[in-house]
């Protein structure tokens, strides 16, 4: 034993141990009694009284013992040990006053009967004190979790309302407000008359900068999104998700290659986030190609267990010293990638999968996400179900 850390003289991790070995100890007693009754002869240990005494403190002795052993395994915490001791050591001492007063109330012939009486008053107060005492010890933890769940609760919901009024100031304040800068700097750049290159150059700063924002803020307000306790996954089908986003990405950039073997139906367990991934890497292999004419691949191989996506361009490769920390959250403004690939790492273990750099170099980058899958069975019984449900509602 030493000193704990409020200042009580016991170990309190080892409070089992000591209950088994009291059960423990009790018993070898009670052998001990009845062997010496039989070594001197004493017709007591024929006597009906005694022989009920022993029968019904074995199984006390029993829950004594395994009373130690319940509570090594059960889930109070250590700081309740010692009350479930007390309470033991109450029921002993109540019984056992209880049972000396009726030990001087009733003369006995033979001082032999007094020893078997106080032990099975000692082994049933004790028994009964430590079922007490496991039982209130098990109310106050249950109670101690419901109070933690509904806390626990509470600030989620508090979380939801600040995250919902954090959504409306990026949409409706900075936001429109980088929109409003872009659009002013749009007009500076190719209305303004008589600027000089080095302002048109401030001017296009100014344009990039703002639409860097933009994006910045829109990969937040997913993130919010994707926070958000109530969002149900449901099958998506990759192909469909995927073909969007390869024609935005023409649509935005003209001079682009894209190259794709995407089966027609691969379904996995999604929601409408997904899109941001394939999004997010797709932008990423155009925006920082250094190549003549930009060239994307796409590349679905669907298994019974994982869809496989992989996305390669012929852009100069990820430096060294970013790779390690490519899916981490950008410290600081002048991060090659931003928050779009901590964005992607998000959403895929959000959908059970990962996402990795699996190549790189100056002739390009491959990164691959992995999601589980589900069957063409599978994906079709949700979808009637989400149709069933739809029906309902309407």
């Amino acid at each position: 034993m030493h000193w704990a850390a409020n200042g009580n003289f016991v170990d309190r991790d080892r409070i089992p141990q000591y209950v088994v070995g009291f059960g423990a100890l009790l018993t070898l007693a009670l052998l001990g009694e009845v062997a010496f009754l039989f070594a001197i002869g004493s017709p007591i240990v024929f006597d009906g009284g005694f022989l009920v005494g022993v029968v019904t403190t074995i199984p006390f002795l029993a829950g004594i013992v395994f009373g130690g052993y319940w509570l090594r395994s059960s889930d109070l915490s250590p700081d309740r040990y010692l009350r479930v001791v007390g309470w033991g050591l109450t029921g002993t001492v109540v019984f056992l006053a209880i049972n000396l007063a009726l030990i001087v109330a009733i003369p006995y012939d033979s001082w032999l009967v007094i020893g078997p009486w106080i032990r099975w008053a000692v082994v049933l107060g004790a028994s009964v004190g430590l079922l007490i005492g496991c039982l209130e010890g098990r109310a106050i933890e249950r109670a101690l979790a419901a109070e933690r769940a509904s806390l626990q609760a509470a600030y989620l919901e508090d979380q939801r309302e600040y995250l919902d009024y954090l959504n409306s100031i990026l949409r409706h304040e900075v936001l429109n407000t980088s929109t409003v800068i872009n659009g002013y700097a749009s007009l500076l750049e190719t209305e303004a008359t008589g600027l000089t290159g080095q302002q048109r150059e401030w001017a296009r700063i100014v344009i990039d900068e703002s639409e860097e924002l933009s994006t910045v803020i829109d990969d937040v307000r997913v993130l919010i999104a994707a926070t958000e306790g109530g969002r149900q996954l449901e099958p998506v089908n990759v192909s469909r998700v995927l073909a969007d986003e390869i024609r935005k990405l023409d649509h935005r950039w003209e001079s682009v290659d894209v190259e794709t073997s995407i089966p027609e139906r691969v379904f996995v367990q999604a929601d409408d986030l997904l899109a941001r991934i394939f999004a997010n890497l797709l932008s990423n292999a155009v925006e920082h190609n250094d190549a003549e004419t930009p060239s994307v691949a796409v590349a679905v191989d669907a298994t019974p267990e994982t869809v496989s996506i992989e996305i390669a361009d012929n852009g100069p490769g990820i430096p060294d010293s970013e790779r390690e920390t490519l899916f981490e959250r950008a410290e600081s403004h002048g991060s090659t990638h931003g928050l779009g690939l901590y964005l992607v790492s998000q959403l895929t273990t959000r959908y059970g999968g990962s996402v990795e750099l699996t190549e790189t170099g100056h002739d390009g980058s491959v990164f691959t996400i992995e999601l589980p899958a589900l069957s063409d069975d599978q994906a079709s019984v949700a979808l009637e179900r989400q149709t069933d449900r739809s029906l309902v509602m309407e």
